[in-house]
């Protein structure tokens, strides 16, 4: 009975409805504003599953979307500038949650340490370990070198190193795993809509022309720029099922509400990238895949009834457009930031200026993470130098081998991700905050793992 018991809670935990369960009580928490109460009821399911489970590929959701859970009434940065997370009773709720996960997460990889699998030896980590090591030399020898820059090159390379880690050892990859990779990207990305369609049903501020604030459109854990972006790189998840599964047509609706959330983000740069992401996308469905010969039909429907949408609801899509007319082709400022990465390049052309060697830094509130210079290129030039800016360069070729080396359908989407990722942190910082770099570590780590195998398919 015991036996049993485990294997049924096992397959919960690894299955599809845990996600989901996952991401409803994130919702539920940050619609109703008692995200404390729900999100350490989901976090207390994970330290039971790190009591129970042999894999621990179901703390991928949770990885993945916890940081979604902050409601923007109790943000501690813009708009409202709470003090609802330095209230002692949430202090000590989150603490003792956290020593919880610690330990169970501890328990789980001495439980399991005889079965975890060896690291991959070739692939993504030589270049992925040459570039942490060169990222944290950044500003060495610069005339303002702190140990700031250290601390949070560390911070943000250790982020992305320990889950690398973590699940290269202790997620069993078999045929079902890449697809549940996917799955996990899809269930962040509905997340992520319906915060953003409560946020205009609630927080959201309307001028007497009726277009969008666009300074309104905050959900807590990020403002519009944020929200995005991280839509512009989750949307190729589902269209890889739209690619792979016989009935996968609902990935094209899915992918459509992506790219119309982005427009609600207001992000000029998130709505560029997203477009052309979204083009990729339906490109990849029609050239390749097992169903791309039906697809291309059923693209032509489901565009036209898009089109359809936008015709019909013109009077209400207008207003959010708007804003994009209005600021037309402005830069906010992103070209004195360009010249100052430059700048600061050519002073210390070796190790670079460091993190925390920017303009406003003196004034930058937020002081625990540096103000950055909004182009991945420029910021790693400007703070980490030429030998930074080549380490990087080296860890780019080496995705770029993996993708290319052995081309899957699986591979080509999880690229259409990263390429988001990659092109819209040209415009912004997406890519040097934490949270995202959870995303990209698993999408290296289930690409390389995904060479030589191959992905279920469902009728």
């Amino acid at each position: 009975m015991k036996t049993e018991f485990l294997t049924r809670a096992r397959a919960c935990y690894s299955g599809k409805i845990y996600p989901v369960l996952v991401a409803a009580l994130i919702l539920i928490g940050y619609a109703t504003g008692l995200e404390v109460f729900f999100s350490v009821g989901m976090l207390a399911t994970v330290v039971v599953g790190f009591l129970i489970c042999q894999d621990i590929r179901f703390m991928i959701t949770p990885l993945f979307c916890t940081i979604f859970s902050v409601n923007a009434t109790h943000s501690p940065n813009v708009p409202n500038y709470s003090d609802y997370y330095t209230q002692a009773w949430v202090i000590v709720t989150l603490a003792v949650t956290a020593v919880l996960l610690i330990g169970g997460l501890i328990f789980f990889l001495i439980h399991n340490r005889k079965s975890a699998q060896p690291l991959p030896q070739k692939g993504m980590l030589p270049g992925l370990l040459v570039f942490c090591v060169a990222v944290c030399a950044n500003g060495l020898f610069s005339a303002n070198y702190t140990v700031g820059n250290l601390l949070y090159a560390g911070t943000f390379l250790l982020a992305g190193a320990l889950v690398y880690w973590i699940f290269a050892r202790h997620v069993k990859f078999d045929r079902d795993t890449p697809d549940y990779l996917m799955y996990c990207l899809t269930v962040a990305g509905l997340l992520i809509c319906a915060q953003l369609l409560i946020t205009y049903l609630t927080t959201g501020r309307f001028d007497i022309n009726g277009d969008v604030i666009k300074e309104s459109v905050i959900v807590g854990w990020g403002v519009w720029t944020t929200v995005g972006g991280m839509l512009a790189f989750l949307m190729p998840a589902c269209f890889y099922f739209v690619a792979t599964r016989k009935h996968g047509w609902i990935g094209y609706l899915l992918g459509l509400l992506e790219l119309f959330c982005i427009l609600l983000s207001q992000s000029r740069g998130a709505l560029v990238v997203g477009g052309g992401v979204f083009v990729l996308c339906v490109l990849g469905t029609c050239l390749g895949g097992a169903y791309r010969k039906r697809n291309r039909w059923i693209a032509l429907g489901v565009l036209a009834f898009g089109g359809l949408g936008v015709c019909l609801l013109w009077g209400k899509i207008l207003p959010l457009i708007q804003n994009f007319l209005n600021a037309g082709f402005g830069d906010n400022g992103r070209y004195d930031l360009w010249r100052i990465g430059w700048s600061n390049f050519l002073q210390n052309p070796i190790f670079g200026s460091g993190f925390y060697d920017s303009y406003v830094n003196q004034e930058w509130t937020l002081n625990v993470i540096p103000y950055m210079y909004h182009n991945t290129v420029i910021q790693f030039l400007g703070a980490t130098g030429i030998v930074g800016s080549a380490a990087y360069a080296y860890h780019r070729l080496c995705t770029l081998r993996l993708v290319i080396r052995r081309p899957t359908v699986y591979k080509t989407f999880l690229a259409f991700c990263i390429v988001g990722l990659l092109i819209f942190s040209l415009l912004d910082v997406l890519l040097f905050n934490i949270y995202p770099l959870f995303y990209y570590a698993l999408m290296l780590l289930f690409m390389d793992r995904s060479n030589g195998m191959t992905t279920a398919k469902s009728a």
